[in-house]
This record gives structure tokens, C-alpha cells and sequence, in this order.
């Protein structure tokens, strides 16, 4: 319940938004406490270290992922962490690239897939999204993923995330039709890295394009 502004009746408000409005209540606490970061944040220009191009799913969390404190993931985060090649569809993920590469200097790009993802399951669950929805448009970008895996004979549970991975691969190779990517990586100065997250056990895979195999993030930096 809650006053209307008006001197009324008290109003309903919606369960959910009520959550939100205690999750906001926590935050403002945290804020208070933590008010010279806040601030710090406020004024300061933006300075992430990395480009994240996830999944839009509730579940996965990258700041939680990776520990990252605000200001530190500049994120784009869309139906199956896809990325339409240059010059298609799409611009908002272009565009957010090029801000990311070119005016606030991010020289790390992850695209990182997950286990368990919904929308590379669409298609293997029969596309029931609608023909010529902008969901089943979207989904599309899938379909090369889809294609080498069902050519590789995989099939049953692993299907789904072996899918998932090879969606990685075909995203990072859409990312290099970027030439402000593509040049950079050429360059040096830009490392690109195809990860997954695997939500049943809560680590993190990463792809390694010298020998193809997926890797447990952890032994990388051991």
C-alpha cells in the first residue's frame, strides 16, 4: 500500500515493483555508506576494463560472474549474447562497440554465452517465436551454430550447450567484421575472448582458438 501524492486512498502497489522498491531501499544504504565511491563514480569519466556481450538472461549476472565493482564492465547484453555483423540489421550493437573501443578506450572484448541459454534453445525446440516477429529475426543469428553442430552428429543433452559454444565462435567472428575490432586485434591492441558460463557449476569456460578446446577460466591464471 502506498500514498497516491494526492492526500487519497492509499494505492496498491504491484509485488514486484514493491521488491524492487525494498532492493532500492538496501541500495540506498550501501550508498550511504559507500558515498565517496558513489561520488567518485559521479564525476569521474567512465573507465571500464572490459566489453562484456552477454546474455539478456536473469540469471546471469556479470558483475557477480567476474566480481566486477561498478564502473568496471561496460556491458551490451541482448538475447543470446549476439552480435549482427557490421552493416546488418542491427546498429545499437555496433554502436556500442565503436563507443566502447573508441571513446572510452575498452582493448578487452568478451562475448560470453552461457549453459541452459533460451535463445539458442529456440531453435532447437522448433523456432515457435513467429516468422516474422523481431524474436524470431533475432533468434536467426543462431542458426550457423545450430547448423555445425547438427553436422557434427552431436545430439541429446549435450546438444544444447555445445551449441551454446559454437554460438561464442560465430559471434567473435561477427565481431571481427567490425573494423575498428578487427584492426585492433591486427594491431595488438585489442584482445577478443570467447567465454561461457556454466550455471550448473558456476564457472566460467574460456575458448582457446589456438587448439579449440574450452578451458576452465581459473587455469589460465594459474
Amino acid at each position: 500500500m502506498g500514498d497516491d501524492g494526492t492526500g487519497g486512498a492509499p494505492v496498491e502497489i504491484d509485488a514486484d515493483i514493491a521488491d524492487a522498491i525494498e532492493g532500492h531501499k538496501r541500495f540506498r544504504e550501501d550508498f550511504l555508506r559507500d558515498r565517496a565511491f558513489f561520488e567518485a563514480l559521479a564525476t569521474a569519466k567512465q573507465k571500464p576494463r572490459l566489453l562484456w556481450i552477454g546474455c539478456s538472461d536473469s540469471r546471469v549476472v556479470p558483475a557477480q560472474i567476474t566480481g566486477a565493482d561498478p564502473g568496471e564492465l561496460f556491458e551490451i547484453r541482448n538475447i543470446a549474447n549476439s552480435v549482427p555483423p557490421a552493416n546488418s540489421f542491427d546498429d545499437s550493437v555496433g554502436a556500442a562497440i565503436e563507443y566502447a573501443v573508441l571513446h572510452l578506450g575498452v582493448d578487452d572484448i568478451v562475448v560470453c554465452g552461457h549453459t541452459g541459454c533460451g535463445g539458442v534453445a529456440a531453435l532447437v525446440e522448433g523456432d515457435s517465436v513467429g516468422e516474422t516477429s523481431h524474436l524470431s529475426r533475432w533468434i536467426d543469428l543462431t542458426r550457423p551454430a545450430h547448423a555445425l553442430i547438427k553436422a557434427a552428429g552431436v545430439t541429446g543433452p549435450a546438444r544444447l550447450d555445445e551449441t551454446a559454444k559454437a554460438h561464442v565462435q560465430f559471434q567473435i567472428d561477427n565481431l571481427m567484421t567490425y573494423g575498428i575490432v578487427r584492426e585492433g586485434v591486427e594491431r595488438g591492441s585489442i584482445g577478443v575472448h570467447g567465454w561461457l558460463y556454466d550455471m550448473r557449476e558456476g564457472r566460467l569456460l574460456a575458448y582457446d582458438p589456438d587448439d579449440g578446446q574450452w578451458r576452465d577460466l581459473l587455469s589460465l591464471g594459474s
